[in-house]
């Protein structure tokens, strides 16, 4: 299945996400590198991201960048090694604060000017900050990595990374000072904060058809309703905490109102849009049951009609055998009765009339019998593929004695099938192999292999070829390559052995270069057959 328009979106987001990562972290060092303040935190009176973080976010973008350009099963060694680095970052500040101990090892870089005194002391990696890398760090090494049920854990690791920006982000919009520090004396920059939230989004939205943005990304109603309702849950509140703030800051009314309102405005706005929701949701329900009702009405029609067909083709096949057994019955008895009076040019007419009604014959046959596929089957049954290759090479021991055939079979399976259509099946096959040979007796191998869920036979020639560009053709019904005086048939038995392999539940396909042989293949569901 190819990627919805939406998981297309999220790509292309993902990578510009990735590069604004960068680009936060690579402003960043540019000023600590000429000592700009305002390149190394989002404010005069903020603190500045420290530079090792900035280095950490530059790793962290390009691993993602790198991740969704190979867009393996399993990262590769350049988004490990990136994962590694920035998860140990992570996890040596966090030791270095529960352990008491001092690594310094956020020094580095600019030792004098992060030590330099600040509004919050040096300029050290917060906790925050630390925890964030160490989610940063496990979600890229767990990226493509899932349990049984599409369970994602990296994603675990960027929500609590977009959670913990997230929480940051809004201490600073209303100025809470414990929302974005926690466990240090140190709080999250702004530009870190803003440079983990992008991490989260990037992040999230690399592998856009998986776990938990299967469902969001879908083309389904609940994707769609998902893709709604999730910036709705995220806006409104902001909003409405934001303009809860700035009204009491300004005193327009005391807390307890102004937490009333907040709960008011919430029911009031989530009403509106579960509701749109729903109204939405409604319409589409209607379209869905009228087109589930035009689509039940066609396809009764189209039983009906294929009935009708069936039925018209017996009985039209039928009525037209009769007749053309009388013409070749009567031509013939003419032909035996007044040969000394016609010359050789009269029976030389004759004879193609009797030779077009009996073509007219074998393919009202075929005809008859491509309709009855469907119709006079018999049920599917434990069917052994042995013995039935065992009656073809019966069958056909007249034509495999003639043109010194020599068949190499291996151990067949016992399969769900039709024994009379899993016969016409291998004698179509193999007796196209002997007749379109080439100068060389022919030779055929036959032979069956399980693969997942399905056996896959295969009856391979060293006969004349198939052209690749006619691969199309050789299926469909009265196409044939050859003239009948180079190869006689009506061109009808692949179609016919095409429609059996499909009614047990199989495909057909051939494999083959002009003068080099044919091979050709087909499948039948393996349920708890036996095999070689």
């Amino acid at each position: 299945m190819g990627d919805t328009a939406s998981q297309l979106f999220l790509l292309r987001l993902s990578r510009r996400a990735s590069v604004a990562v960068i680009f936060v972290g690579s402003l960043v060092l540019i000023g600590w590198l000429f000592h700009v303040q305002v390149l190394k935190s989002a404010g005069p009176t903020l603190i500045a991201m420290n530079p090792l973080t900035a280095i950490l976010f530059i790793l962290s973008g390009a691993a993602l960048i790198r991740a969704g350009e190979n867009g393996r099963k399993q990262p590769d060694k350049v988004v490990l090694i990136c994962a590694v680095v920035i998860l140990l970052g992570g996890a040596m500040k966090v030791a270095e604060c529960v352990f008491n101990f001092e690594l310094n090892f956020d020094q580095l870089f600019f030792r004098k000017e992060v030590n330099s005194p600040g509004p919050f002391g040096p300029n050290e990696i917060a906790m925050n900050t630390a925890l964030s890398f160490i989610c940063c760090g496990m979600a890229l090494l767990l990226l493509d990595v899932q349990t049984r049920r599409d369970f994602r854990p990296a994603q675990v690791f960027i929500v609590i990374i977009g959670l913990i920006a997230l929480l940051a982000l809004i201490g600073y919009g209303y100025r809470v000072l414990p929302l974005y520090r926690f466990g240090s004396r140190l709080p999250m920059a702004l530009n870190s904060a803003i440079g983990f939230e992008l991490f989260a989004v990037a992040a999230m939205a690399v592998r856009p058809g998986r776990g938990l943005m299967m469902v969001i990304t879908s083309d389904t109603t609940g994707g769609s309703m998902a893709r709604r309702l999730l910036p709705a849950a995220i806006l409104i509140p902001l909003i409405l905490g934001a303009l809860l703030f700035s009204s009491e800051k300004h005193g327009f009314f005391a807390m307890e109102s102004g937490i009333s309102i907040f709960a008011f405005s919430n029911i009031v706005f989530f009403t509106a849009v579960i509701w749109w929701n729903a109204k939405l949701l409604y319409w589409a329900e209607q379209e869905r049951l009228k087109a589930m009702e035009k689509l039940k009405r066609t396809t009764l029609e189209l039983e009906r009609s294929n009935t009708e067909l069936q039925q018209f083709a017996y009985v039209a096949s039928h009525d037209l055998t009769e007749p053309l057994r009388m013409v070749v019955s009567y031509l013939e008895l003419l032909t035996g009765r007044a040969r000394e009076k016609l010359g050789d040019e009269e029976r030389e007419f004759i004879g193609y009339a009797v030779d077009g009604a009996r073509r007219m014959q074998t393919l009202i046959q075929d005809l008859l019998a491509y309709a009855r596929v469907d119709t006079r089957g018999r049920p599917l049954e434990p069917t052994d593929c042995e013995r039935v290759l065992e009656s073809v090479l019966s069958n056909l021991k007249v034509a495999i004695e003639e043109s010194h055939t020599v068949i190499e079979h291996g151990r067949l399976p016992t399969v769900q099938g039709d024994t009379v259509q899993l016969t016409q099946v291998f004698q179509n096959l193999i007796g196209n192999a002997i007749k379109f040979h080439g100068k060389d007796p022919p030779r055929i191998q036959i032979g069956a292999k399980r693969e997942n869920e399905e056996w896959v036979f295969h009856i391979k020639d060293n006969g004349i070829g198939i052209d690749p560009k006619n691969f199309s053709r050789i299926f469909v019904l009265f196409q044939r390559l050859h003239t009948r005086r180079e190869y006689p048939g009506t061109g009808m038995g692949l179609a016919i052995c095409k429609k059996i392999i499909e009614r047990h539940g199989g495909r057909i396909w051939a494999a083959s270069k002009l003068g080099e042989g044919t091979t050709f293949f087909f499948t039948i569901p393996a349920k708890n057959e036996t095999g070689p």
